[in-house]
């Protein structure tokens, strides 16, 4: 497959004079883990993360969702935080997104803060643009 055949080659630029009906949205969200000494594994209230023999991260959440193979746990949370944050404020068709991400490690407790800057069709329940994961 040449890059011209791709879905990024093809795909219309976009252009600022075609911006009606969308808006730009600052999203934020953060993720407290806690470190369970019972269980060795880092907990929040709906998922938990752990590290497996191969020096791989995972991650399962109650709403039966499984992610694994994540070389550390920045990057696992990342992708967790982020995608649920894209998820529920439904910004999965969004363009020109932006990340930020940020990190707070104690002892006993790892925070993950994520902020996306994106422009896309939001519904008018996240007009105030924050969330929590």
């Amino acid at each position: 497959m040449s890059y011209d055949e791709t879905m990024f080659g093809t795909a219309p630029p976009f252009s600022f004079e075609e911006t009606e009906g969308y808006e730009k949205k600052d999203l934020s969200a953060s993720l407290t883990l806690r470190w369970s000494r019972k269980r060795r594994r880092w907990e929040c209230d709906n998922a938990y993360f752990w590290h497996e023999s191969q020096n791989k991260w995972c991650c399962r959440s109650e709403d039966g969702r499984y992610y694994h193979g994540f070389r550390s746990l920045r990057a696992l949370l990342k992708s967790y935080v982020g995608g649920r944050l894209c998820e529920s404020s439904r910004c999965d068709g969004a363009r020109n997104v932006r990340a930020k991400y940020w990190f707070r490690q104690h002892p006993k407790t790892v925070t993950c803060r994520v902020t996306i800057r994106c422009t896309g069709l939001f519904p008018a329940l996240f007009s105030k643009g924050g969330i929590t994961v």
